[in-house]
């Protein structure tokens, strides 16, 4: 398989200009987090049964599974830095490189039927953990390890972006 070249965009500018890929604006509102987490996590499961779930369309777009294994370490990434931020004073947020953990966990090569099931759990749990953000927690602070601060509410909106252009990288 060719290589596909490492996105170095960063993606959290989309809270403030939007993405025109996919309709995100940035104004969404979170509380709706944990039905969209959920919804998402339901579409994902047919993703995964496609035929053609393995493979990769275009040399330099991932295939489904690859997608989909990428969404089930996000919302493990994202539940995690929401429990920081919910439980520590302006903790410093784990980095993410998507690029590098996609190779070093060979999502190319991982089984549809075990990434569906672990995509869920990752799925249900971000958004139970969502569903219990009550007034002014969501405005609770973490820092990227670059210094850009996030709020419960902007990482939230930083993650239903993920779930949303995602399932449109894969046309669901």
């Amino acid at each position: 398989m060719s290589e596909i070249t490492p996105d170095t965009r960063d993606w959290a500018d989309v809270l403030t200009g939007g993405c025109p890929d996919c309709g995100f604006s940035g104004r969404e509102d979170p509380t709706t987090a944990p039905t969209t987490v959920t919804e998402a996590a339901a579409t994902w499961q047919t993703v995964l049964t496609r035929d053609d779930a393995t493979v990769r369309r275009t040399p330099a777009r991932w295939s489904d599974l690859e997608y989909a294994a990428h969404m089930r370490d996000i919302f493990e990434v994202f539940d995690r830095r929401t429990e920081l931020m919910l439980t520590e004073v302006d903790p410093t947020l784990d980095n993410f490189d998507g690029d590098a953990v996609a190779l070093a966990s060979d999502y190319e090569h991982q089984n549809p039927a075990e990434v569906a099931p672990a995509l869920r759990t990752a799925a249900e749990s971000y958004a139970a953990r969502l569903s219990q953000v009550r007034g002014d927690e969501w405005d609770r602070r973490g820092f990227r390890s670059d210094g850009r601060e996030f709020t419960v509410a902007s990482l939230t909106l930083y993650g239903l972006h993920e779930v949303r252009h995602h399932l449109g990288d894969v046309g669901a």
